[in-house]
């Protein structure tokens, strides 16, 4: 019998494209920063890079690791997760050893690059918030972005941040943030689908990611809005395969925020075992895109629990099973860490959000009884 594939991948948290892989019938090799246990239950095999999170890779020990998992395997390519937008000079020292499956680094620093990327969009004529290295006018009404963020946690109130060489600030947009995730090859794109966002704001962190819920329909003309903008962009940038396009719905339409050409948080919503996105993912990254994907039937909400006190987990703490990435016990938390991720799915888009609030809330009881 034929040996399955396999696939290296790596990201802060890799789980999502190792759990991807095993509905794909592909073995992950994966590096990340947690080692959490349901990434040891999907990968074939997995290290901890004992990197700094959220500020990146160590690259001479992630290559290193890489190494080791592909020895006696053969891996097909790279995929990488998040990590890389501020890193594209490690991406680029892995794909001289194995294929990137995805957008290359290239197309990766363009699209990071605050100045590079407000140019591609202004040329394929998408709304873009107005972006520069310095306030012009009333500092309340921009934000501050560090070059190749994720996650939500390095944005700030412009007027709260000091000038540094590796942020710039946009125009502060207002509206409903909507994500549309597809995927991309030889300059067309197949729709995934939308979904609605919210933020998780701390006092330090007001913009920090919360979750996101769908697929669902955006309101009026937006949907097919966003659809033009991204096939525009597209046609312009050589994206492979799973992307997304995070964007904010104003009066005047739809305004594109960013493009992160990797796999996401909205992962958990869309990934099903009738239709694993690693496999769509590799499709396109050999210039084959679905015709359609197959309707989801449900709707799911999925984002993370935040800490607000130090939180200790005994060794006999049992994970609920709608949690993922869950830490082996015994384990300790600071305020302000990632918990867990929570996913809840209903049939609507607010029976789904209820139910995740509601599970959020259970979680931080438990734990809040154990900080006590």
């Amino acid at each position: 019998m034929a040996s399955r594939a396999s696939i290296l991948c790596a990201a802060f948290s890799a789980r999502q494209i190792a759990e991807s892989a095993r509905r794909s019938g592909i073995d992950a090799l994966a590096v990340d920063f947690f080692g959490d246990l349901d990434l040891k239950q999907s990968a074939r095999a997995a290290e901890v890079l004992h990197g700094d999170y959220p500020d990146g890779f160590d690259g001479e020990e992630l290559l290193a690791i890489l190494g080791r998992l592909a020895d006696g395997h053969a891996p097909i390519g790279f995929v990488p997760g998040a990590g890389f937008e501020d890193r594209t000079e490690l991406l680029e020292r892995i794909g001289a050893r194995w294929p990137i499956l995805g957008t290359d680094a290239a197309t990766t620093r363009l699209l990071k690059d605050p100045e590079g990327f407000a140019a591609l969009c202004a040329k394929a004529g998408i709304a873009h918030p107005e972006t520069r290295r310095s306030v012009v006018g009333d500092p309340a009404g921009w934000v501050s972005k560090k070059i190749g963020g994720a996650g939500g946690s390095h944005v700030r109130p412009a007027s709260d941040t000091p000038l540094d060489a590796d942020r710039y600030v946009q125009r502060r947009v207002t509206g409903e943030k909507w994500s549309a995730a597809f995927l991309a090859a030889n300059g067309r794109i197949a729709m995934l689908g939308f979904t609605r966002q919210w933020a998780a704001p701390s006092a330090d962190e007001p913009y920090r990611y919360g979750g996101a819920v769908g697929p669902l329909d955006p309101p009026g003309d937006t949907g097919p809005a966003m659809v033009a903008a991204l096939e525009r962009l597209a046609r312009g940038v050589p994206l492979a395969g799973i992307a997304s396009g995070d964007f904010v719905l104003t009066p005047d339409g739809p305004v594109l925020l960013e493009i992160n050409a990797r796999f996401g948080a909205t992962v958990d919503i869309y990934d099903r075992d009738d239709a694993p996105l690693l496999a769509l993912h590799l499709d396109a990254c050999r210039g084959r895109l679905p015709m359609s994907v197959p309707p989801a039937g449900t709707v799911r909400a999925s984002g993370l629990a935040w800490t607000d006190v130090a939180v200790p987990l005994p060794a006999d703490f049992d994970w609920p099973e709608w949690t993922c990435d869950r830490t082996q016990p015994p384990a300790a938390f600071g305020p302000g860490q990632p918990l867990c991720t929570v996913v809840a799915e209903a049939a609507d888009a607010a029976a789904a959000e209820a139910l995740f609030h509601a599970r959020v809330d259970a979680l931080h009881e438990r734990t809040g009884r154990m900080a006590a």
